[in-house]
C-alpha cells in the first residue's frame, strides 16, 4: 500500500494549550461546558442529547480517545481537521447531525479505526483517497449525505471491511473493480446514487448473500446490462436509458443478440436503437408497438 503523508496544522495555544484542570487533577480541555482530562479521557459519548453548534477544534486535544460518539444531535459546520490528531480512535460516530463541508483528508490518519459513521449529515465533495489508509476499518457508513464524484478505488484497500453503506448520495461513474478485494464484505448498499457503466464481473468474487436486499442493494442507479451472473436478478430498478441498447452475445457469428430497454419513452417521442456488427451483413429489424402489433 502506498502511504500518503497528510500534514495536520496544529493551532498551538488555542488548540493544544491547557485551559482547565480536570476533576482528577490533570490538565484538561473545556468542551461543551465540561473539563475533560487530556490524559485520562478515553471515551466520550454525547449522543441523543440535543447538542448544537460546531464540533470545536479543541477536540483534537483528547489524544487518548478510543471512542468518540456524537451521533443524533444538531452539530453543524465542518468536521474539524484536528480530528486527525485522535490516532487512538477505534470508533468515530458523528451520524445524524447537520455537518457540512467535505470529509477532511486527515481522516486517513486514524489508522486504528474500526468504525467510521458519518451517515445522515449534509457532507458534500468527494471521498478523500486517504480513506484507503484505514486498513483496520470494518464498518464504513456514509449514507444519506450529498457526497459526489467517483467511489474511489482506494476503497478496495479496506480489506477488513464487512459493512459498506454509501446509499442516498450523488456518486457517479462505475463501481470500481477494486471492490472485489473486500473479501470480508457482508453488507453493501449503493442505493439511490447516479452510478453508471457496467458492473465489474469481479464482484462475483465476493461471498455475499446476493438475494437479501438487506445485505446487497444497488438499486436506483443507472448501471448497464449485461449484469454479472451472480447478481443478474438482484440489481433492482436501474435507469438504463443511457446504456447501449443492443448487446452482441456472439461476436463471431452475430446471430444471437439482445435489445435492452428498447421501448419508447412516453416522455420522449424518439427512441434510439444502437446495433453493431463485427462485419458487413444484411440486418432486418421488426418493430412492434406496446400492443404487440407489427
Amino acid at each position: 500500500m502506498i502511504k500518503r503523508i497528510t500534514t495536520l496544522v496544529l493551532l498551538i495555544g488555542s488548540v493544544w494549550g491547557q485551559n482547565c484542570t480536570a476533576n482528577d487533577g490533570t490538565d484538561g480541555v473545556e468542551l461543551w461546558g465540561e473539563c475533560y482530562s487530556i490524559e485520562n479521557t478515553t471515551g466520550l459519548d454525547l449522543s441523543y442529547i440535543g447538542v448544537t453548534g460546531e464540533i470545536p477544534p479543541e477536540i483534537g486535544n483528547l489524544i487518548n480517545l478510543s471512542s468518540l460518539i456524537l451521533k443524533e444531535n444538531q452539530f453543524s459546520g465542518i468536521i474539524p481537521p484536528e480530528i486527525g490528531s485522535l490516532t487512538n480512535l477505534i470508533n468515530l460516530d458523528l451520524g445524524g447531525n447537520q455537518l457540512s463541508g467535505e470529509i477532511p483528508p486527515e481522516i486517513g490518519l486514524l489508522t486504528n479505526l474500526n468504525i467510521l459513521d458519518l451517515a445522515g449529515n449534509q457532507l458534500a465533495g468527494t471521498i478523500p483517497p486517504e480513506i484507503g489508509e484505514l486498513e483496520n476499518l470494518t464498518e464504513l457508513e456514509l449514507g444519506g449525505n450529498l457526497i459526489t464524484g467517483l467511489i474511489p478505488p482506494e476503497i478496495g484497500e479496506l480489506e477488513s471491511l464487512t459493512f459498506l453503506h454509501l446509499e442516498y448520495n450523488q456518486f457517479t461513474g462505475p463501481i470500481p473493480s477494486e471492490i472485489s478485494n473486500l473479501s470480508n464484505l457482508v453488507w453493501l448498499n449503493f442505493v439511490h446514487n447516479q452510478l453508471t457503466g457496467e458492473i465489474p464481473e469481479s464482484i462475483c468474487d465476493l461471498n455475499m448473500n446476493w438475494s437479501d436486499p438487506n445485505n446487497f442493494n444497488i438499486s436506483e442507479n443507472q448501471l448497464c446490462p449485461p449484469y454479472p451472473d451472480c447478481i443478474a436478478v438482484y440489481t433492482g430498478e436501474q435507469d438504463t436509458s443511457g446504456c447501449d441498447q443492443v448487446s452482441i452475445i456472439d461476436e463471431t457469428l452475430p446471430i444471437t443478440y439482445k435489445l435492452y430497454n428498447a421501448y419508447p419513452n412516453p416522455f420522449n417521442p424518439t427512441t434510439q436503437i444502437k446495433y453493431d456488427l463485427p462485419e458487413d451483413a444484411m440486418v432486418s429489424i421488426t418493430i412492434y408497438d406496446m400492443m404487440g402489433r407489427q
